[in-house]
């Protein structure tokens, strides 16, 4: 009588066969956001306050993100915003790449109020004075795209009861958003 071992080929293949049943079970469970890559991706929320007369700008952004642009950019020597000085880099790399204009083309000037991080972002407040809200802006937003070219930015905009929102991919240019 022939003697059967742990590795005869036909036991090696029901083994290999459950294994793969089990693993596949296994990972199909597993939550889909425990093995998928975190996308590139940053918010800007513009709002008009009228309490204030002003448009008040933030911009969210991811903190891991913004520290590996700015170092790559040679705009801070290491991927480090907890510096006030790297904080204030990443507030003027903001100011270049974020531009709101009217709706005929006059460029909105933005004055910087200050930036910040917490555990997972870096967050850059922007504001400027207005006698009333725009009926509608023309916004460039390449925040991040000079590095990642993957890198998607929203923008909500609120300039009265709406809320409305844009994205912007690499390569989109100006886009228009009406009140």
């Amino acid at each position: 009588m022939e003697k059967l071992s742990l590795y005869h080929p036909e036991m090696l293949n029901r083994r290999h066969i459950i294994k793969s049943i089990l693993g596949g079970t296994l990972l199909s469970v597993l939550p889909a956001r425990a093995w998928a890559h975190r996308q590139k991706q940053a918010l800007s929320t513009v709002e008009w306050n009228a309490r204030t007369k002003t448009l008040e700008v933030t911009h969210d952004l991811h903190a891991h993100d913004a520290e590996q642009v700015l170092a790559k950019l040679g705009l801070i020597t290491s991927p480090d915003l907890t510096g006030l000085r790297a904080r204030a880099r990443l507030a003027l790399y903001v100011n270049e790449n974020f531009q709101l204009k009217t709706l005929d083309g006059q460029a909105i000037n933005l004055t910087i109020l200050g930036a910040e991080t917490d555990a997972t972002y870096a967050h850059v407040y922007m504001e400027t004075a207005l006698t009333e809200p725009p009926a509608g802006l023309l916004i460039n937003n390449t925040l991040l795209q000079d590095v990642f070219i993957d890198q998607t930015n929203q923008v909500n905009v609120s300039l009265g009861e709406n809320l409305k929102s844009v994205v912007f991919v690499a390569g989109d240019g100006q886009k228009k958003i009406l009140a």
